[in-house]
């Protein structure tokens, strides 16, 4: 889980600020969402936002560490 920070976007003087989410980062494309590609964004219910990649992207696996003991010492 991470937690990100709604930042103000827009016009102090004027008071035209609008809410924005920045999400970036490479659990992004692990996550299936590949640079370049849009997006969709659905507004599920009051405070839960949706992604869904219209293209299907295979889902990069993070490299695990082997748990099996080493045939050689070094």
């Amino acid at each position: 889980m991470r937690t990100l920070q709604i930042e103000a976007d827009g016009d102090r003087w004027k008071g035209l600020i609008k809410p924005k989410i920045r999400l970036m980062g490479r659990w992004l494309e692990q996550a299936g969402f590949p640079p370049g590609h849009r997006v969709q964004v659905t507004c599920v219910a009051p405070g839960v936002i949706e992604l869904r990649s219209p293209v299907a992207s295979p889902v990069i696996a993070k490299e695990q560490p082997s748990t099996a003991p080493a045939d050689e010492p070094f």
